[in-house]
């Protein structure tokens, strides 16, 4: 794996492979039933459902801003409420790649940053393309990942 530059992560939304299963949710409740009308949904309610997830995957990724430069992680987003969070490198403890088969599949993951003395994730970024390469590059910067076994922490 070749290492990730900073002009890379400078500045990025949630990736569109992030949002797969919300995509094949607007197209099951959408077309389903329309090709099925013995469904126990209405076309009617299926399009309400699958324009509500459209929605979300819309607000979500341009709503959204990460930067990633030496001096800290910054994450803003512009609605519902505009809100800007930071974590200087140094302050990362633990770097968390959550992810299940199909962002496994499509090379995205939520990434949580967990910094010292804080329980919960100090910062979460959601749908990080080529995920692997933004932990590496936190770490080339500066960052700690402790390691986790199980539930616990070493």
């Amino acid at each position: 794996m070749e290492p990730a530059s900073l002009e890379e992560y400078a500045e990025f939304r949630p990736a569109w492979p992030a949002f797969a299963v919300y995509l094949f949710g607007v197209v099951v409740f959408t077309a389903g039933p329309q090709l099925n009308p013995n469904t126990h949904i209405s076309p009617a309610l299926g399009q309400l459902i699958g324009s509500l997830f459209l929605a979300f995957i819309l607000v979500k990724r341009f709503s959204s801003i990460y930067r990633v430069g030496p001096r800290g992680v910054f994450v803003e987003t512009t609605f519902p409420r505009r809100g800007q969070k930071q974590v200087a490198v140094e302050q990362i403890r633990r770097i968390d790649l959550r992810r299940g088969i199909t962002q496994r599949l499509l090379g995205v993951a939520h990434v949580h940053i967990y910094v010292e003395g804080q329980e919960g994730p100090a910062l979460k970024l959601f749908g990080v393309p080529r995920p692997e390469r933004f932990r590496q590059l936190l770490l080339d910067l500066g960052a700690q990942d402790q390691q986790v076994v199980g539930a616990w922490r070493r």
